[in-house]
Formats: structure tokens, sequence, C-alpha cells
């Protein structure tokens, strides 16, 4: 066994023993770490036993959790849209198995689903103080980084970067898609931040711009691209000259480390928006061809087919031209997956996903017209332009059981609804002073001013007890 497993190791039971004997953070912070690192696809890790790192440390954090006590003044965390949509689409998945034409990847997808619930659950109890949303956010930053880093040693297959990524971003794709993420909000901490976070941020930004190049991936650079519009859109509107020189700073960036190859690769998106003098590629044409059978598919199996079972019946379906060696394709985009696979419910939910989180876009742009505070602000504007990349870079690949849109769900799940409710308790007091009452005085919900509550071990302002061994 190698001296970094060793380290490894010792750094894995050290974060899960932290998180019982002090508190639950340190296990979400593992969590994040044992991503990353993905021990079981990296030389370091041969010989390490299989323990389901990712499983255990959530399940280890969860159990933590338990002698912490319920905000009274916050949203249960069952009672908010991403956690009803998470827990209804992994019933749906269970469901489904008896009639799933690919049993064993249905299995699998709603065990992954099932986790997410319980992911989502860690998320959005531990992160309560802008600072913990801060270090939440640098932590998938600097995790994208050290992939930046695995990178630059790693040679591409077919032009594309493959095999670099952890639990379900190994592919080029996904891969360019979920560090896209990373890129915007990278962005909003360099503009926001002004401690050694804002360097570290500035530090990772290049090497996590370099891998969307490197995946060559057309759906990853679009969906950049739109984050960007969408940081944009939510800005504050404070250090506005700031903003535009580190975008300028961006774009220069993103074209100092972009190749020929990449820029040609991106050129036949032109075709793929309806350019009729240029032929399309045996890639793009294949999407759309992917797009018309998953139509016919739902048509022939409104409840969905179960999951991954579009490339069961893609022979059926698609021309042999746009199939892959094995006889096979899958989707390639997520709402198409979503209405073949899962049929109306599954479609039904995932078109409510995409409304709840433009929606959030709207309220994001409230809060920044509002001049709230810069660091909500601009958390705000990180997690939505975040899942805008998630969903656009979905309208290129299957991106339904994609991680990081968990993550950035419950974070800004966590913005927006303190955000309600201090609207609505602003609005009562405003009505109570009017009448002439005693002022309405309540907990403040969701994301707590520092000094407010006994500071829990990590510096965060948490309403709970005192924590016990178990």
């Amino acid at each position: 066994m190698s001296l970094t497993a060793v380290a490894f190791l010792v750094c894995f039971f050290t974060g899960i023993g932290m998180a019982f004997f002090r508190h639950p953070i340190f296990g979400l912070y593992t969590y994040i770490a044992v991503f990353y690192l993905d021990a079981p696809n990296r030389w370091w890790g041969e010989g390490l036993p299989d323990l389901r790192w990712s499983l255990l440390t959530a399940l280890v954090t969860a159990l933590a959790m338990l002698r912490l006590k319920p905000d009274p003044a916050r949203k249960p965390w069952y009672r908010t849209f991403p956690a009803i949509f998470l827990i209804c689409y992994a019933i749906w998945l269970w469901i489904q198995s008896p009639w799933a034409l690919d049993p064993e990847l249905h299995r699998e997808a709603a065990i992954i689903f099932t986790k997410y619930i319980i992911v989502y659950y860690m998320v959005y109890r531990l992160i309560d103080t802008p600072k913990l949303a801060t270090d939440f956010l640098l932590a998938h930053v600097l995790g994208c980084m050290y992939l930046g880093f695995v990178a630059l040693g790693t040679g591409t297959v077919g032009g594309r970067l493959d095999g670099v990524g952890g639990p379900g971003i190994d592919d080029s794709n996904t891969l360019g898609m979920h560090v896209a993420t990373a890129a915007v909000a990278g962005a909003m901490l360099i503009f926001a931040l002004r401690d050694w976070r804002r360097y570290a941020a500035l530090a990772a930004v290049p090497l996590i711009l370099n891998m969307v190049v490197l995946t060559g991936s057309r759906g990853a650079f679009l969906a950049l691209f739109m984050g960007g519009l969408a940081i944009f859109a939510l800005r504050p509107r404070e250090n506005t000259r700031l903003f535009y020189a580190l975008a300028i700073v961006g774009v220069l960036g993103f074209g100092a480390v972009a190749s020929q190859t990449f820029w040609e690769r991106m050129q036949t998106l032109q075709a793929a928006v309806g350019d009729s003098e240029e032929e399309l590629d045996n890639s793009a044409a294949g999407r759309i061809a992917q797009v018309e059978a998953g139509i016919h598919m739902f048509g022939a199996h409104p409840l969905g087919v179960g999951h991954r079972g579009f490339a069961v019946l893609s022979s059926i379906y698609l021309d042999p031209a746009f199939l892959d060696d094995t006889g096979a394709r899958a989707s390639h985009n997520t709402f198409i997956s979503a209405l073949a696979e899962q049929g109306i419910p599954g479609a039904i939910l995932y078109s409510l996903f995409i409304l709840w989180v433009l929606k959030s876009c709207i309220v994001a742009r409230q809060r920044a017209r509002a001049k709230r505070p810069l660091l909500d602000v601009s958390l705000s504007s990180a997690a939505c332009a975040g899942l805008v990349v998630v969903i656009v870079g979905g309208l290129f690949a299957d991106f339904l059981k994609v991680e990081v849109q968990v993550w950035l769900l419950a974070l800004l799940a966590v913005l927006r609804y303190s955000f309600e409710v201090e609207q609505r308790d602003s609005i009562l007091t405003a009505a109570a002073r009017r009448n002439s009452l005693p002022p309405l005085r309540r907990p403040r919900a969701g994301l707590r001013a520092a000094g407010s509550r006994t500071p829990a071990p990590n510096g965060s302002t948490l309403n709970r007890s005192p924590a016990r061994s178990p």
C-alpha cells in the first residue's frame, strides 16, 4: 500500500471521527474530499478496501446530525421543493423496477437517487451561515482544481479528456459540465471575497477553464457561456467596474488556453442550430435523431421503460449510423431521458425542477436589485448560474444523475427560503408598526448573523445543543 493511500485512510477516518465527536460539518467536507479524490480509480488507491467511501461518509454524517436540534425559524428540509423532487423521483424509480428493461442499471439509479436525498439533507441542514456557504462552494472549486492538476498529466483520447473525474463525472461531457459549474462559482467568489479564499479561487479558475477546453465538449462550452450570462444578469449592483474587469480577464484567459482544435469543434455548433449551408456532423445529427426517437418511445411507453431503457430500445428507433460499437445509444438529452425512461411522472418532475430554478433566478435578481449584502447576492448568483450550467448542458447529454446539481439545489434552497422568510418578516413588521403594534420578533431564518449563537468549532453560529459523543 502506497504512502498516499495510507494518508488517505488517516484523513478519511479522522474526518468521520471529527464528524461524530466534534461537529457534523467535518463529515460534509470529508464527503466532498472523497468525491474528488476518487480513491478506487487512482493509482494510489490500489489495494484499498472497497468501503463505498462516499456512501459510508454520507451515512456517518447523517447519523452524527441526529443530535442537532431543528431550527424552528427555518423551513424543514423535507418541505423544500428540491427535497420533494428528489424524494418523488426516487420513489417513482423504485415503483418502475418491475418493468424496467435494464433492471441492474435501473436499480443502481434508484439507489443513487435515494443516496441523493441523504446528501441534500446534509447540505441543507449544515450550511446555515454565509461563511459555511462560501466554504462549501470553495471546496467545490478546489476539488475541480485538483482534477485540473490531474488532467495536466493525463493524455486525451481522440482529442478529448476522459477518465479524470470522480464517480459519475469520468466522461468528457459530464466532466466539462461539472467543472463549468465550478468556474462560475469561482468567478463569484473572486468578485465577492477579500481574504485568502479569493486568491485560492483565482488560482483554481484557470485550471478549471483549461479542463473545459480539454474535454472538447460543445455542450459544456455552451453551458459555461450561458452560466456566464446568468452571473452577469444576477450580479450584485455594487463594484460594477470590478465585475467587468474580471469578466474581461476571464474571457481573455479562456481564449488563451483554448486550442485551435477546440475552436474547430465548437464551430460545429452552427450546424446544430440550423445552418443549412453546413452539413451536420454525425454527433450533432445523432442528437436530433435521439430526440425524435425519445418522443416515439414515450408514445409507445407513457410510463417509461426504466433507467437506460432508451439504450435498450435505441436499435429499434434509431438508424444504425447513429449507434455505437455495441449497437446501442443513450439519449444525450436530460429531458428526453426523463420523458422516455420515466414517462409522464419523470417529464412532469423534471419540468417542475426547471421552473423552480427559473423562479429562483428571478428571486436572485430581485435580491440583487434590493441591494442585499454583497456576499449573499454573490452566493445566490453562483448557485443559480451553476444550475443554469447543468440545465443547458443537459440539452447535449443526460445529466439526470449528476451530483453537483444536488449540491447546488441544497445551497440555493438555503439562500432562497431564508430570503423569503426575511421578506415576510419585514412586511409583517412594517404592518405592525403602521397599526401601532409592538414590532414582530422572531428568530432569523436561514443564514444567521455572526454572533447570534454560540459558535461551533468551525466558526459557524448554530442553534444547537452542545455536541455529545454518540
